[in-house]
């Protein structure tokens, strides 16, 4: 028995010993586990803590990045307050820095889009802000831990040209002389240069300034001088119909921007973009407004009734295209809208989907946003323009008018109209008054003088102000002004509203002192070509007498569909002569033009903000060259200005642009000078061809910029040596789309997108 009771004892303890352990080892699975966890919340609290840091750096920087543009505007004009008029035609354009070397003229930069990027030594030209780099490489200077950002990274927008122009849509490494951007150490006291290391950017005590919080590493691009493809681009029907040549080549809006002129490779001669990628871009964009069932992932056919849809959108002059149209097609889930295209990576993943991916070497010509504000540039008085006057209220002014449609003429154009009375045979004849207009300005009576203005002017005292350039009041231009703003009358309308009196179609302007006298072609109270037998009209003839019949006048009797078609209108004062031979028109071709004020100061477009307008000093010819494919060369041609015509031509603007950059639209005139190919060198009517297609839809007056900054948190550790030396904890990228107006420092629109990589 007591074996057995010892046995069984035995036993006993041997089971609390298992007990024991087992609860020995769930204690210590227990402990190892809260370890665990603790150190996981740990690397978590750290990481979040590291990446918000990154972050907050990232907006800080790029803070401070727009600060300093904004101070440039400042330091670069003549005045310390709004407006900022530049110092110079150079200073209308943020300076450049850092960019890579190039031989020749402008147009070949091998990097046209980069303005400038964070560098040391910074070497940038006054009235610019250097970048406050310092020697310390963000692609060739790898962090202690192993960091640092490739080239490709630094290219992943596209918007440098690419080293391998043949590769597909991943490969993004940039042009062998393009140089990453050298990183900008952030202290407590703030961003700093520093030319070599101290230890005193590894010591953290409280009243150490210059102890390193994290860095960052920026460029900034010309977004604004690329085509916004939110609006830039149209359908191509088929079959096409031939008024699609008319409706594209009378320009008015950059929807009608060909993408085709667009280089879809880099060799030389390029293979331009393709019309079915540009229809496949259209699609995605405009699905409901075109009313298209088609795919973008399969050939996209348009017909002529949708392209008609798109043009009646597009042309619409209230439109600012700063959002998608609102209209849908289809019901429930089936129901379809337009798009925009709300993000460059958006932009980027499309070219990829719908398998066009060698369009990647076009996305450097192409942006996704944009923003506007429609005022003029020109000043040459005291006068405050807070807008352009709308030419779409040229359709206002018909014989005879209503009573309520006779009050908005009078505000608009200081016209009111006066009855005419009939002529007698007599004896003696007594000659018939046609019915026709008045300036009166604001006043009732007939004024001998173009009137005076500080803010909103009428037609004819903006048509005074870009002609010759003042406010006050004018006695000595008014027969010129008001007979070449009756001219502009003339071609606008339809040469079917004519005097009940006498029949004439002929817009005539009594002033204080006589008449100004607009211009047609035909004219049934003036026998044509030349001239009127006398009397004429029976009986008595009339008084005053349509303007005789003028040889090669070229007549549209038609809605202006851009600023640029003014240069149509008669002006017999109209100075130098054109060459060859043409009748005096206003001047929108010649690099002293004293005519191109009146692009800036009229507009078809009546957007107060708008998206679209692409810089007019852009370096990228191309661009150019998309603005001026299919535009007409003259009233009478049934083709447009080829890809092989504009591309020279859009060389020779953007070299010229950069020898003198463009204050405004004013000196659009001086850039359609420029070209030396045919057909713009053959007369007027061609020349001008670039104004009417450029100036509507440009600008000088935005900065449309896109930043790409890269934010690193972290910090020097006490064994660092060198300024590479640094211990990367966090990292946040992003890409800043802004809009500021260079005239008044304002930032007009932003859009933060960050990068996803």
């Amino acid at each position: 028995m007591k074996i057995i009771f010892l046995a069984h004892g035995r036993s006993r303890q041997g089971v609390a010993l298992v007990i024991v352990l087992a609860f020995v080892a769930l204690l210590t699975a227990l402990v190892v586990a809260y370890l665990v966890k603790a150190a996981t919340d740990r690397d978590l609290a750290r990481s979040g803590y590291s990446s918000t840091a990154a972050d907050l750096l990232a907006q800080s920087a790029l803070m401070v990045i727009v600060g300093d543009m904004r101070q440039e505007i400042v330091d670069g004009s003549s005045t310390t307050t709004p407006p900022y008029t530049p110092l110079s035609n150079a200073d209308v354009l943020p300076r450049r820095s850092g960019n890579p070397p190039f031989t020749g003229n402008e147009s070949n930069d091998p990097a046209p889009n980069l303005i400038r990027r964070s560098v040391y030594p910074d070497m940038i030209l006054a009235h610019g802000v250097a970048s406050r780099a310092s020697p310390v490489n963000s692609t060739s200077d790898v962090s202690s831990n192993g960091r640092h950002v490739t080239l490709n990274r630094w290219n992943s927008h596209y918007l440098i040209r690419r080293n391998d122009p043949t590769a597909g849509v991943t490969v993004t490494t940039p042009i062998s002389t393009f140089v990453a951007p050298d990183w900008v150490l952030v202290t407590r006291s703030g961003p700093k240069s520093f030319e070599d290391y101290s230890a005193a950017l590894a010591n953290s005590a409280s009243d150490n300034g210059d102890f390193v919080l994290g860095r960052y590493a920026f460029a900034v691009y010309d977004e604004g001088g690329l085509l916004d493809v939110n609006v830039a681009g149209f359908p191509s029907p088929s079959p096409s119909p031939t008024t699609w040549v008319t409706d594209v080549g009378r320009k008015g809006t950059i929807a009608f921007a060909d993408l085709t002129a667009l280089p879809a490779t880099q060799a030389n001669p390029p293979n331009l973009m393709s019309t079915t990628g540009q229809n496949k871009l259209v699609l995605y964009r405009n699905y409901a407004t075109t009313t298209s069932s088609s795919l973008v992932t399969s050939s996209v056919v348009f017909s002529a009734a949708q392209a008609s849809q798109f043009a009646s959108y597009y042309l619409q002059t209230g439109q600012d295209f700063q959002t998608v149209n609102k209209m849908s097609i289809g019901s429930g889930s089936a129901t379809r809208t337009d798009q925009g295209f709300i993000s460059r990576a958006e932009l980027i993943r499309f070219c990829s989907f719908t398998n066009i991916a060698t369009y990647v070497n076009a996305l450097q010509y192409m942006g996704t946003y944009s923003r506007e504000k429609n005022l003029p540039t020109f000043k040459a008085g005291t006068a405050l323009l807070t807008k352009r006057f709308p030419i779409g209220n040229l359709s206002q002014v018909i014989p005879n008018p209503s009573s309520s449609l006779a009050d908005d003429i009078k505000t608009n154009f200081g016209l009111q109209w006066v009855t005419g009375t009939p002529g007698s045979a007599g004896p003696p004849p007594i000659a018939a008054t046609p019915g026709h207009w008045k300036y009166v300005g604001s006043t009732a009576s007939a004024l001998d003088h173009i009137e005076s203005f500080t803010t909103d002017p009428d037609f004819f005292q903006m048509l005074n102000y870009g002609i010759n350039g003042t406010n006050a009041n004018d006695f000595i231009h008014i027969k010129t002004i008001l007979s070449l703003g009756a001219a502009i009358i003339d071609q606008y309308d339809l040469s079917t509203a004519s005097d009940p009196t006498t029949g004439t179609t002929t817009t005539m302007i009594e002033y204080s002192g006589g008449y100004g006298l607009g211009l047609e072609n035909v004219d049934p109270a003036r026998a044509s070509p030349s001239p009127a037998p006398s009397p004429f009209p029976a009986p008595g003839g009339m008084s005053p007498t349509p303007p005789p019949f003028v040889t090669g006048y070229t007549m549209l009797n038609r809605s202006f569909r851009n600023v640029g078609e003014f240069g149509y209108a008669f002006r017999a004062s109209a100075t130098p002569t054109p060459t060859p031979p043409s009748p005096k028109t206003l001047d929108f071709y010649t690099a002293t033009s004293p005519d191109g004020a009146v692009l800036d100061l009229f507009t078809y477009n009546t957007a107060t903000q708008r998206s679209g307008p692409v810089n007019v000093n852009t370096r990228q010819p191309s661009v150019i060259a998309a603005v001026l494919k299919g535009a007409l060369a003259t009233e009478a041609s049934t083709t447009g200005i080829t890809a092989a015509q504009a591309t020279p031509a859009a060389t020779s603007i953007v070299n010229a642009a950069a020898t003198l950059p463009a204050l405004g639209r004013q000196e659009v005139g001086r850039l359609a000078s420029a070209p030396t190919n045919s057909p713009f060198t053959t007369n007027e009517e061609n020349r001008e061809s670039i104004a009417r297609a450029l100036a509507e839809v440009s600008q000088s007056r935005t900065w449309g910029i896109l930043i790409d900054v890269i934010a690193q948190s972290g910090r020097y550790p006490p064994s660092a040596a060198a300024l590479k030396d640094f211990v990367v904890e966090g990292e946040k990228r992003y890409w800043l789309h802004i809009a500021i107006d260079r005239f008044t420092g304002e930032v007009i629109d932003q859009q933060l997108e960050a990068v996803q990589e």
